[in-house]
């Protein structure tokens, strides 16, 4: 596996909610990503399209991945991480 800690590379070209779906819009297996969340470190994490545990959505890219690649994206500050003060 190749794993980097690094922002996603490549043009984002749309966003799906299920894999049939954007094989439907024209586009091949090996374009189609999942972007998941990782609830540890609240990061976002790219990878190819097999997976669907916290899924948030697939994206599609005129780059094509390996199977075996993926990009962790720095963590992300969530709602619930928040300290509320009023």
């Amino acid at each position: 596996m190749n794993f980097n800690q690094a922002d996603f590379p490549f043009e984002e070209l749309d966003r799906f909610d299920s894999q049939r779906e954007a094989i439907n819009a024209g586009n091949d297996t090996n374009q189609i990503w999942s972007v998941v969340i990782d609830d540890d470190t609240n990061s976002y994490c790219y990878g190819p399209s097999h997976h669907y545990v916290n899924l948030l959505y697939y994206i599609a890219t005129k780059e094509r991945h390996d199977d075996d690649t993926y990009y962790e994206e720095a963590g992300i500050e969530m709602e619930s991480d928040r300290e509320v003060t009023q």
